[in-house]
């Protein structure tokens, strides 16, 4: 078998250096060296190695490994991913709406979009989906799962779910799915406005401006409170906007700079202001980042809003979609941005990476001041530090193992699996004990199986994995641990027990209102807000 380059690749090549003029002269030699080199290598392969080897799926490897050198964020889509990638970026498709993640081997529920083909068919939270029309999901990919449940609106299909042992077959019928930024908007102790902004989809900005005028036309707004708490990004251009909200219109929201960005290098607010001067607060945590930080960044550097919460994720960089031949696609990072006064707030510098290939953050030391409109300093390279810092609930060492390993998500499964009603009751005394015993029993597991895992990680020596395999944890000073954290945590642990159990007893709306009168940094927010005085001498 003789393997050609790709027609597609050499026209790549080609139009790479027409499109770059000087800067690729300059490294003409080295360009070509390595183009031959990689062209004899992939040829080598393909005439002499000893089995077949599928062209397109070593050329996707090597793709990807290259850019895996230079950030996360740079991916090169097959046909298949780049439909899925503009359906992503659109956001709207035929499908069944729910999000799912791959444990011990199959794909499990984790996000279920009321009003949707699953929520319809009575799919839960913690079903284990085992087949679709009777093809095993066992150890499929992602990809794979996507290609069989989105498809044609109207077009249906069957699933065989595990839910606690118990094997259910369901019909299932596509829907045309369009995904709202905004998930709740409402009304907050009278007169504060809340927001919540999921993601930057399209039309984020109409969104906010709607729900803030049908609060406005209610009662006069004494404040309000943007939540941007584990929203990931999305459209830069509907960021621009939405602080045009506040600030109006000719306003710098953010500075692009690469080597060779196209389009705006300069994002001005087109919009007009709808609420200048009434009092913002925005909520931020460790996974606001990008598009989110554009948006907290820009109204900290204009002492526009009081920024609370913790320190968001730090992703200054910016990404765009290049079309290449035969219907894939590449999205590549082209520059990184700065707010109004200036600074970057990346976090992990991906050209400066340790021994091992991580990438390595700024040292305090290293990070430049900067100053805001009315003369405060902030700071560049580790994300945008909150105005008011507030500690999370979720931010304990106890919670964070409860929920990394699922043990909070696998006990309220269990728990609305006997009682699937929609009567939300809070969590008692008494589930407390029976969630402390789960616990302790499934982290003992768990943590036996994380020492077998990284021994069998650190040596290769079978016969030495086999005499090391008996280790165990010891269960008394696990117990023992776990027992006391649970008992010195135990209301942070109750409030995030009575969350994971509104998600599923409660619908959407009803849930979101629920949880506001529960949510600690929402009520910080609002009483800052009614704390005119406090809230000024923060900004000045």
């Amino acid at each position: 078998m003789v393997i050609r380059l790709p027609k597609w690749l050499l026209l790549c090549i080609c139009a790479f250096f027409l499109s770059q003029g000087n800067k690729v002269v300059d490294n003409l030699f080295e360009y070509s060296k390595n183009i031959e080199i990689f062209t004899a290598l992939y040829k080598e392969l393909g005439t002499n190695y000893v089995d077949e080897i599928e062209p397109g799926k070593l050329m996707k490897t090597g793709i990807d490994a290259m850019l895996k050198s230079l950030d996360p964020y740079t991916n090169f889509f097959t046909e298949y991913q780049a439909e899925e990638a503009l359906i992503e970026k659109q956001g709207q498709y035929g499908g069944v709406g729910c999000r799912i993640m791959l444990r011990n081997h199959y794909p499990v529920v984790n996000f279920i979009e009321e009003g949707y083909a699953f929520s319809k068919a009575d799919v839960r939270l913690g079903d284990v989906i085992t087949s679709i029309n009777g093809i095993s999901l066992k150890d499929k990919s992602t990809d794979q799962l996507l290609s069989m449940v989105r498809g044609a609106p109207n077009t249906s299909f069957s699933i065989e779910i595990d839910r606690d042992g118990k094997s259910i077959k369901k019909q299932i019928t596509r829907m045309a799915i369009k995904t709202a930024s905004v998930s709740f908007s409402g009304l907050y102790q009278g007169d504060i406005a809340y927001v919540k902004l999921e993601e930057f989809g399209q039309n984020a900005a109409d969104e906010i401006e709607a729900s803030l005028k049908k609060m406005m036309e209610k009662t006069q707004l004494n404040g309000v409170i943007l939540d941007l708490r584990d929203n990931g990004g999305g459209l830069l251009n509907e960021a621009v906007q939405i602080v045009g909200l506040f600030v109006g219109e000719n306003r710098s929201i953010v500075t692009l700079r690469g080597q060779n960005v196209t389009g705006p290098k300069n994002w001005i607010t087109p919009n007009k202001a709808l609420l200048p001067n009434t009092p913002l607060v925005v909520l931020v945590n460790e996974h606001s980042a990008s598009a989110s930080e554009v948006v907290s960044g820009s109204l900290q550097d204009m002492d526009r809003a009081v920024i609370m919460g913790q320190t968001s994720f730090g992703k200054g960089l910016v990404q765009n979609y290049a079309s290449l031949p035969y219907r894939t696609q590449m999205k590549l990072t082209v520059a990184k941005y700065y707010t109004p006064s200036g600074r970057c707030i990346q976090r992990l510098q991906y050209d400066n990476r340790d021994e091992n290939g991580v990438a390595k953050t700024m040292s305090n030391a290293q990070k430049k001041a900067f100053k805001t409109q009315g003369g405060r300093t902030v700071y560049e390279g580790g994300g945008i530090d909150p105005d008011l810092a507030l500690k999370p609930y979720q931010g304990l060492e106890i919670l964070k193992w409860l929920e990394q390993e699922y043990i909070i998500f696998d006990w309220a499964n269990q728990q609305y699996n006997l009682m699937p009603d929609t009567v939300f009751q809070a969590v008692t005394e008494q589930q407390f004990a029976q969630f402390s015993q789960f616990a302790v029993k499934n982290s003992q597991a768990k943590l036996q199986e994380k020492l077998r895992k990284s021994l069998a990680s650190m040596y290769t020596d079978t016969q030495f994995l086999q005499q090391i395999s008996g280790i165990k944890v010891n269960s008394d000073q696990v117990n023992t641990k776990m027992k006391a954290d649970l008992i010195k945590q135990k209301s942070s642990i109750m409030l995030a027990l009575n969350r994971a159990m509104m998600e599923r007893k409660l619908k959407k709306n009803r849930f979101h209102q629920a949880w506001l009168l529960l949510d600690l940094e929402s009520k910080e927010a609002a009483q800052l807000l009614h704390e005119p005085t406090r809230y000024q001498s923060i900004l000045k």
